[in-house]
């Protein structure tokens, strides 16, 4: 009895302890926060490039010259596809200018008499007038300080500093935009171009009795986490050429224009694909074709997302993440309350990595499997991704940079 209430007593301690150290990771990563977007853009492209520049070093080419040229072959593929698609993407951007008055007093006409029907019907929810739609979201009412109706000379004086406050904090977000585009492709050069001497430090740093522990996790890590982000560009890409297709088929104006948006939101799991539905239905009705055409717009959306869900995401994600769609579900409320757009872009893979560190500690010291065990049912499950960010297990790390090529798949060794 005495032993087990000091055992539980060690394990309370160590529960406090470990707690302690999350918070204080958490208030430091706070602290430097300003440090993460371009740490994870950086982070997002090695996922993606390093297959290609750790197939090239297999073929005796330097990871410097390796990583150069799959920058050229990146910059060169986005220029063609700018060659290719924005001359069209121009000019129907220039017609969605052109008739954008027209389409607006069309979306005014269409949002005052769905309002006066709600009113006249007593819907259980009240829908707002254009006007008062466009008093919330503009600084008329913000400006009449006092309420009279009346703009003075001293509200107009403040509304002017308001504005010009907000248009400097506008200029310093896009700035710091700039600067994460900037840091991050630099960051991740350095870091594609050292990643074997990374490996071999990682490796000294680790005790040699959590060694086969920290290589199997961190290498599942770094397979399901780049398999994440290569596979959500793919489908995105795909999704944004079918949408495309199918609004070009049923006649949609400004059908590129849908289907790259749909393609872009199609990053965010479940909720974006959605999300990219609601301009095309937008302009379907502000365009004329009326209810009929919305529909056709959602029609094909769903269409081109049972596609999707059904035979392009289960092929390219499966393996990498594989999560209920409730707990990614609530994985997004989480991480957009949390981070905003970029939780909303990096809660899968935080979650993914969670379950797996979980995982694996409870298979391990739990259920007491092996780690040649626990690798083998990893490779079963899996199919193995070459140019992985952590080599396999048991690999000398001497030899990782000699032969890169024998790092990327096998089992771990038994009795590691």
């Amino acid at each position: 009895m005495v032993d087990r209430i000091r055992r539980a007593g060690a394990v309370c301690w160590a529960v406090c302890g470990i707690a302690a150290v999350v918070v204080l990771l958490g208030l430091l990563a706070y602290v430097l926060r300003v440090i993460w977007p371009p740490l994870i853009l950086a982070g997002a492209i090695v996922f993606l490039l390093n297959p290609i520049v750790t197939r090239l070093q297999g073929r005796h080419v330097p990871r410097a010259l390796g990583t150069g040229l799959s920058y050229l072959a990146v910059v060169a593929l986005t220029v063609l596809v700018g060659v290719l698609v924005a001359p069209l993407a121009t000019r129907q951007y220039d017609d969605l200018a052109e008739r954008w008055p027209e389409l607006r007093e069309d979306l005014e006409k269409d949002i005052n008499d769905l309002s006066e029907r709600s009113e006249e019907n007593e819907w259980p929810i009240r829908i707002p007038t254009w006007q008062e739609l466009e008093d919330q979201f503009s600084a008329q009412d913000a400006a009449d300080t006092d309420g009279d109706g009346q703009i003075s000379k001293e509200e107009e004086q403040d509304r002017f500093a308001s504005q010009i406050d907000t248009a400097r904090q506008l200029a310093l977000k896009v700035f710091h935009v700039g600067i994460i585009f900037v840091l991050g492709p630099i960051i991740a050069f350095y870091l594609l171009v050292d990643l074997p001497h990374i490996r071999r430090v990682f490796r000294s740093l680790v005790p040699e009795r959590a060694r086969g522990d920290s290589m199997v996790v961190t290498r599942r890590l770094g397979t399901a986490i780049g398999g994440y982000f290569r596979g959500q560009l793919a489908v995105a890409f795909v999704v944004g050429v079918m949408a495309s297709i199918g609004m070009l088929i049923i006649d949609l104006p400004f059908w590129l224009i849908v289907g790259m948006i749909a393609g872009l939101f199609n990053m965010i799991p479940l909720i974006g694909p959605w999300v990219g539905a609601v301009p095309g239905i937008v302009i379907a009705i502000t365009t004329g074709g009326g209810p009929s055409k919305a529909i056709a717009v959602a029609v094909v959306m769903a269409i081109v997302q049972q596609i999707d869900n059904h035979f392009i995401s289960p092929i390219v994600m499966q393996r990498a993440v594989k999560l209920h769609p409730a707990v990614v579900m609530l994985a997004l409320l989480a991480g957009g309350t949390l981070a905003g757009f970029f939780g909303l872009l990096l809660a899968v893979p935080v979650t993914v990595s969670l379950k797996i560190v979980v995982g694996h500690a409870w298979r391990h010291y739990v259920l007491g499997e092996p780690l040649d065990e626990i690798e083998a049912r990893w490779e079963a499950e899996d199919e193995r991704v070459p140019g992985g960010v952590v080599e396999r297990v048991g690999v000398d790390s001497a030899t990782s940079e000699e032969a890169p090529e024998e790092t990327l798949g096998g089992s771990l060794p038994r009795g590691t």
